[in-house]
């Protein structure tokens, strides 16, 4: 019965998919993270358990002597009260700089950071999957970052196209309010 009722609530929050794999994917090949560092708006998500009714969604990206990238993400949150955590995002490998892993450091979680398509200056599309073989299910995060609070239609169609090209749902898209 517990079984029942935790899989029920995974099903109900987050953006599942049933019988799938990850799509495979293809990062941004000649991505540079210095061109990307800087503040970004979620200006669109699919349903993600952690950002539940958050709104008003930022992060900020640095770069660290290291080669790492710090990470800043803030938002407000779906009681109203602001909200934030830090983290660092390090390239998997040379040969695809898109490529992340990005932990946060409270809580400790990691998780795949990976730049599909971005021009710097107006829009970044990410995306980010994990399969559940043990429920036969796929985990996705999709992002349509902004360098200001609104995206052009053109755009988020574009990048949808893109998405739903490698296999990727994107029917449970959304806007994310920035009015704060």
């Amino acid at each position: 019965m517990l079984f029942s009722i935790i899989v029920f609530t995974l099903f109900s929050f987050a953006n599942l998919s049933l019988a799938n794999e990850c799509p495979k994917i293809v990062t941004q090949k000649d991505f540079d993270v210095t061109k990307y560092v800087g503040l970004w708006y979620e200006s669109y998500r699919n349903d993600i358990i952690f950002e539940t009714g958050a709104k008003c969604v930022n992060a900020t990206y640095t770069s660290n002597p290291d080669g790492t990238v710090a990470v800043w993400n803030q938002a407000i949150n779906w009681l109203g009260e602001y909200t934030s955590i830090r983290g660092t995002a390090k390239a998997k490998n040379a040969s695809e700089p898109g490529a992340f892993i990005l932990t946060f450091d409270s809580p400790l979680q990691k998780g795949d950071y990976n730049v599909i398509k971005s021009n710097y200056v107006d829009y970044s599309l990410v995306y980010a999957c994990r399969n559940i073989p043990v429920l036969d299910i796929k985990l996705e995060f999709i992002w349509l970052l902004s360098r200001t609070k609104t995206m052009s239609p053109s755009i988020v169609n574009e990048l949808k196209q893109i998405l739903s090209d490698m296999g990727a749902n994107v029917n449970s898209l959304a806007h994310v309010e920035q009015n704060c």
